[in-house]
């Protein structure tokens, strides 16, 4: 199994000056609805 995860795996690279999303997870937790973004951003 983990042979099969580490073949289709890409990894991430970040230079700086990209643009990037953020995840609303963590951020707003409590008050979050269905209809809510899932992401914040983008971010530089």
């Amino acid at each position: 199994m983990t042979k099969y995860y580490n073949s289709r795996v890409r990894g991430v690279a970040f230079q700086p000056g990209d643009l990037v999303y953020r995840s609303n997870d963590a951020s707003h937790a409590a008050a979050g609805s269905k209809l809510s973004p899932k992401w914040e951003g983008p971010y530089e």
